[in-house]
């Protein structure tokens, strides 16, 4: 559950919140000398991803909805969202790589990772049941 907080503040806190916790919660960790350089790394590729990913995204789903005459519903606006997430973070995973493979750094990347795919499964799969009229 720490790592799920230390992840969620990663991606939406300010960076001074996010190393309150990490100090208070992994103080090896804090004092490690790059753990400033890496989570700024981090948080910079999923930032840059999501925001590159939403301006062609967006630009892509127009494009669909406008051709293919698809009504922009509620359920058809979350299934969008829900392929958004995936890509995101499929293509904006930090790959923080080290010899032993248990920074912190590593392990959030790898809780974002996963808790963003799960959401993803289920909103895909609530969406894709949903009944329809």
């Amino acid at each position: 559950m720490k790592l799920l907080i230390a992840s969620m503040l990663l991606l939406l806190s300010p960076r001074k919140g996010f190393e309150w916790y990490v100090k208070k919660i992994f103080p090896d960790e804090y004092s490690n000398p790059n753990f400033s350089n890496a989570f700024q790394q981090l948080r910079k590729k999923l930032h840059s991803a999501a925001m590159t990913n939403f301006v062609l995204f967006a630009a892509v789903m127009v494009g669909i909805w406008y051709v293919w005459g698809i009504e922009p519903s509620s359920v058809n606006c979350i299934k969008a969202g829900s392929a958004y997430i995936a890509l995101t973070i499929t293509l904006g995973r930090g790959g923080i790589q080290t010899w032993d493979g248990n920074t912190l750094s590593e392990r959030i990347d790898h809780t974002i990772y996963k808790l963003a795919q799960y959401i993803n499964v289920a909103v895909l799969l609530a969406t894709l049941y949903y009944p329809g009229k």
